[in-house]
Parts: structure tokens; sequence; C-alpha cells
């Protein structure tokens, strides 16, 4: 079990506690190193425009985007469950806008209902009577007859 541990603030120097509580978070979304900035100096650093932070010194790049810059988000309501959502495009508001996890439901819809049309226009076809065809391409060796 961690215990509470005392640090040292990079930027002012002042003295912060890592409580057992923040360690055990670190070690839940498997971060391996400890905070060097004290809360508040955090909370200055994260405030600051993209502009002004990389005239602070960094200590490395954004690994979590690859050194590129982070795409800006734009806030929209979720067509479908009207729920606030974060998107990486501007909403022009003449198409309809989804949350991921609503997006993934209607891209299913969608999937299961031309799977659904193709399996229509496929007995359809079978069912329409007796027809030779040669798909386009196909040899004579790979000519279709098509009987009911």
């Amino acid at each position: 079990m961690p215990s509470d541990r005392e640090l040292t603030c990079r930027d002012c120097g002042a003295s912060f506690v890592f409580t057992a509580g923040e360690q055990e978070f670190y070690a839940s979304k498997g971060l391996q190193h400890d905070p060097v900035r004290c809360p508040a100096c955090r909370a200055n650093r994260k405030a600051m425009r993209p502009e002004d932070r990389e005239l602070a010194p960094s200590y490395g790049t954004y690994v979590s985007w690859g050194g590129r810059t982070p795409r800006q988000l734009h806030v929209a309501t979720c067509a479908k469950c009207q729920q606030m959502t974060e998107v990486p495009f501007l909403p022009r508001g003449d198409r309809p806008v989804f949350c991921s996890g609503c997006y993934n439901a209607v891209r299913e819809e969608q999937e299961a209902e031309e799977e659904a049309a193709a399996a229509r226009l496929a007995a359809q076809i079978s069912g329409s009577g007796h027809q030779s065809e040669r798909p386009e391409g196909a040899g004579p060796a790979e000519s279709l007859t098509l009987t009911s």
C-alpha cells in the first residue's frame, strides 16, 4: 500500500505531497513516473495557450500526439441521445452529429440494412427465372447458368 510522499516542484521549487490516492490513480493509468510539478504549476502550465506552452521548457515531445499539434475539438449535441460530445470537425448544422457510441450504433444499423438489401437482391435474382450470364471478365469456363 503506497503512503504519502513529499516531492519538490521542478518549476517553483516548492514541496508538495503526492498522496497515496494519487499514486494509486497514476498506477491505474499505467503512469510510471511521479509528477514533477506541484498542482499549482501543473494548472498554470495546462492553462497556457499552446503557442506560449512551446516557449516553456517541455522536457520531451507530446507522446500522445507524436509531436503533432492536437486536433481542435468542437462541442456538439448528439442527434440521437442529446448528450454533449466533442467532435474533431466544425458541425455545419445540415447533417446530424453523433457521439461515438451512437455513431457506432447508427453505422451498425446501416450495415445491417445494406446486408438485408443485398440478400433481397440476391434472392430476387436467383428467383427470376432461367438465364445464362457470364460475370464481367470471366472466361468461358467461369460462365454461370441460373435455372429455376
